[in-house]
């Protein structure tokens, strides 16, 4: 993948909002420089570092030592002073277009630049802030587009990754929590089926109807045949275990005729009784009396309370289960084992 900066010149239009984007342009410039400045004056401070430069660049050396390094306090507050100069223009147009509820609330919005401009140690290094900030102003409003250099690339990589590891022992802790209710007897259980079955039990009543006309309109040609051998079948089994069915058999030539004859016609009955309630049930004109018995068939299901709950509690604990092993994959890990195998 391509890394570096892409820009988008034709969001830049005319007016204060381009004379604010090189205001945005020239503030990185200078924090920048004046960063590299506190670093090198830093350096500078080591003993080893001016010899070094001595021994180099001893015109340059002498010149920094005795004018910048010296007296570095006063040439930072020049810097300071442009911040200042610049924070207070930024605040009266913030307060002009009203950006914050408050006229006071800006400062505590940019609190690294205010503390940015405390010419003391550590303080200095909050410039950073500013800078990431004037960026992150530039990425909002589409001129530039970081998400491809690399260091842009790097942090949203380690951000995403930081943010699915803390959300996922966040989320996890809250469904084990939950599980730990549902197991010590939680009302949830009992929300569940009052609140969210109970409710929905007319559409869940159409769906299973709805499910079991569609199973057998299907699956009926496929089992016709087989239903009318077994029931062939099942007559020729229970009339030779009758002795009445032993003496019909005895009887030359008729009575094997008539056991054929029988189970011929109890097959061919079984298989009409069942063409024809297949036919009532697939009817739309019955689908109100099929939607009545299984909504009949599921209140004597719900009848006994403790069972239904048991069930309930079970359901939602393996469901949970389910969404606990999800969220705890990590899929910062099966990406970048993807992006390997593809650079491969």
């Amino acid at each position: 993948m391509a890394l570096g900066i892409k820009w988008y010149r034709k969001q830049i239009k005319p007016g204060l909002d381009s004379l604010g984007l090189l205001v945005d342009l020239l503030m990185i410039l200078l924090v920048v420089l004046n960063l590299g400045l506190i670093l090198f004056d830093w350096l500078f401070s080591a003993q080893l570092v001016q010899s070094t430069l001595t021994r180099f660049l001893p015109t340059f050396t002498s010149f920094y030592r005795d004018t910048i390094h010296s007296d570095f306090i006063f040439w930072d507050m020049l810097f300071v002073a442009v911040y200042l100069v610049e924070f207070h223009i930024r605040w009266a147009i913030a307060v002009a277009r009203k950006t914050y509820y408050r006229w006071f609330f800006y400062p505590f919005a940019h609190w690294y630049d205010v503390l940015g401009c405390i010419p003391v140690g550590g303080f200095r290094w909050l410039r950073i802030l500013r800078v990431i900030s004037l960026l992150h102003r530039l990425q909002r409003n589409g001129i530039v587009d970081l998400r491809y250099t690399w260091l842009g690339f790097t942090v949203l990589k380690y951000y995403r990754i930081l943010v699915e590891e803390i959300s996922d022992r966040v989320v996890l802790s809250v469904l084990s929590n939950v599980q730990k209710e549902v197991r010590d007897g939680s009302p949830i259980v009992h929300r569940i089926q009052a609140e969210v079955l109970t409710p929905r039990r007319p559409q869940l009543v159409h769906f299973a109807s709805s499910r079991l006309v569609e199973i057998i309109e299907r699956t009926h040609s496929q089992w016709r045949q087989g239903l009318g051998d077994y029931l062939s079948q099942l007559t020729d089994d229970a009339v030779a275990r009758t002795p009445s069915g032993a003496r019909l058999a005895a009887i030359p030539i008729a009575g094997p005729r008539a056991l054929a004859l029988l189970g011929d016609t109890v097959r061919e009955l079984g298989v009409a009784l069942t063409d024809q309630l297949v036919d009532d049930l697939i009817n739309p004109a019955n689908r109100d009396t099929l939607d009545e018995l299984i909504d009949d068939i599921i209140g004597h299901t719900v009848g006994d309370r403790r069972e239904l709950d048991r069930l309930i509690r079970d359901t939602l604990l393996d469901v949970l289960d389910q969404i606990k092993a999800q969220v705890a994959v990590q899929t910062w890990k099966l990406e970048e084992e993807s992006l390997a195998e593809t650079s491969k």
